[in-house]
């Protein structure tokens, strides 16, 4: 997936005759059509998403035993 962001929040753009527009300053997409239209666009650039770490294994922790109290 695709995300452009804009410094303008509500910047709009005609993709095919269809129109579309940024939501705060974003715009993501998967569509080639758009993504040629975003890419010429001078307001918008292309930023990377942060990739989601896979899920890894963690060794699972050990529970804690409950306090004693003292026996005085």
């Amino acid at each position: 997936m695709a995300v452009f962001q804009s410094k303008h929040a509500e910047l709009s753009f005609y993709v095919e005759g269809a129109f579309k527009s940024f939501k705060n300053g974003r715009y993501a997409t998967e569509d080639a059509e758009e993504l040629k239209v975003l890419e010429s666009l001078p307001d918008a650039q292309r930023v990377e998403e942060p990739k989601e770490p896979k899920a890894e294994a963690k060794p699972a922790a050990k529970p804690k035993a409950a306090r004693k109290t003292s026996a005085k």
